[in-house]
Order: C-alpha cells, then sequence, then structure tokens
C-alpha cells in the first residue's frame, strides 16, 4: 500500500501510453464540445505571475525533473520557505498541466512526467506538515483489472489538488477495500476499470460498504464506466474525467466539514 500525501512515485512504464489514454476515454457517454467550442487554453496563462515561482511551475508541467529540483534548490537558499515554494510553485505546475489534460490539450505521458518533477521538488521541500490535507481519499482498480497508468494519472491529479492519497493498487478484491477504509475513514473511495469483466466487482463493493454501515462514496471511472452504470447503486458515482472528480470530491469535503 502507497500512501501520498501531496504526490506520488510516477509509473516506470511509458508503453502504449497513447492507446491506453483511448481505452480511459472510451465509453464516456457525455456530449462534449466541438474543437471551435472549446476555450483554447495556453500554459503560459495558467502559470504564476510572479518568480521564482513561475519558473517552477513551468518545469513541473513540462516534466523537467532535474529544472525543478534546480529551482526549488535555488529559492530555498534563497530563504524562500519550503511550504510556500511547494503551494506557490510546485503544486500550481501540476495544477496547470491537470487543467490542459481536462481540456485534451496534454496527454498522458505529460501527467507522468510533471509528477516526477512535483515529487522530486516536493523531496526538497523539508517538513511540510503545515500543508493543509482536504482529506485522505484510497485509489485501486477494480478486481481482476491489472491496467494502473489511469489510476496513476488519478491519482497525481487528486493529490496535487490537496488529498492525501492511498493508492491501493490494480485488482483490488472488496474484502481488502474494506479493510483499508475501516484503517483510514476516507471521505472517498476512487475507482478505475478499463474492462467491462471487472467493473461488476464495484456493485460488490458498493453493497458491502451498505452492508457494513459505512457512509463513504464509490465514485468510479475509465473507459468501461459511464453513469447509467454507476446509477445502480445509490453510493456510487460517475466521474467523466479527473477534472470533474476533483469538482466531486471538493463537494464532499466541503459538505463534512460543515
Amino acid at each position: 500500500m502507497r500512501a501520498f500525501t501531496l504526490g506520488y512515485e510516477a509509473g516506470k512504464r511509458f508503453l502504449d501510453d497513447h492507446e491506453i489514454f483511448e481505452l480511459i476515454e472510451k465509453g464516456q457517454k457525455e456530449e462534449t464540445l466541438s474543437q471551435e467550442e472549446k476555450p483554447k487554453l495556453t500554459l503560459e496563462g495558467l502559470l504564476p505571475e510572479t518568480e521564482p515561482f513561475r519558473a517552477i511551475a513551468q518545469n513541473v508541467a513540462g516534466g523537467d525533473v532535474e529544472a525543478a529540483v534546480d529551482l526549488v534548490k535555488t529559492a530555498i537558499g534563497n530563504g524562500r520557505d519550503g511550504l510556500i515554494v511547494v503551494t506557490d510553485g510546485l503544486l500550481k505546475g501540476m495544477d496547470a498541466i491537470s487543467v490542459l489534460y481536462d481540456h485534451k490539450q496534454a496527454y498522458v505521458p505529460e501527467i507522468l512526467l510533471a509528477a516526477q518533477a512535483l515529487n522530486a521538488g516536493l523531496r526538497e521541500c523539508g517538513d511540510l506538515g503545515a500543508l493543509e490535507s482536504k482529506g485522505t481519499v484510497l485509489i485501486h482498480t477494480a478486481e481482476g483489472d491489472l491496467h494502473d497508468i489511469g489510476k496513476n494519472i488519478v491519482a497525481a491529479i487528486v493529490a496535487a489538488n490537496g488529498y492525501r492519497v492511498i493508492d491501493l493498487g490494480t485488482s483490488v478484491d472488496s474484502v481488502r477495500l474494506l479493510e483499508a477504509v475501516r484503517e483510514n475513514s476516507p471521505v472517498a473511495v476512487l475507482g478505475s476499470s478499463l474492462m467491462t469483466s471487472t467493473r461488476s466487482a464495484f456493485l460488490e463493493t458498493a453493497d458491502l460498504l451498505v452492508q457494513e454501515g459505512i457512509e463513504v462514496p464509490l465514485i468510479i471511472g475509465g473507459g468501461a464506466i459511464d453513469g447509467a452504470f454507476a446509477g445502480q447503486r445509490e453510493n456510487m458515482r460517475y466521474a467523466r474525467d479527473p477534472g470533474e472528480l476533483v469538482r466531486v470530491l471538493d463537494a464532499i469535503a466541503r459538505a463534512k466539514g460543515k
């Protein structure tokens, strides 16, 4: 079981990333805007305005690990507080590439490389205990599903948006998931499935949570999932993409904070 407070250790393999991206997007039923109607974003317009935070964010978004680390070291050596470097620089870069990904202007390898740069920079910033977390979430792929790149992308984006992400890995059965829920009291459980043959595991998990009296939403996505499938259980929600997922999580976290 891997836990991340702000980022994650990006996957090492990049084979067939674009093919897997297509699988992740397959099955999404919501209508999308035509290319002409989509707002055209630029990385420069999403970065912080002041230095050194702009340069740090730019190199995180660009996946340049060495440059990001050098800039972070220099900023801290010049007296910048590590927490400020994280919130105003590193996380802004991950957020920028996440927004581009949400608008289909960035792709799988870019997200994974940005996550590597983010984590490398975080290691230079010392104790970040003062950085408030919005809450803990568990993430996994359905039992029988060994695909992990989509899960890793979601983990990186959710963590960059202020959540503590506990990655349970691939092919996680409902009993193991239930144990993790009891141990960590998450605000939500996230699940991914790319195969219709494995998505029924989410129905079993949703039923088990209800049987055990655990009121935690199961938010699911991936190529095998759509809103109709998620609608089969009251405690399941569908997220079309990582951007929508973060918005759903934020709403849940706000409701729990009341």
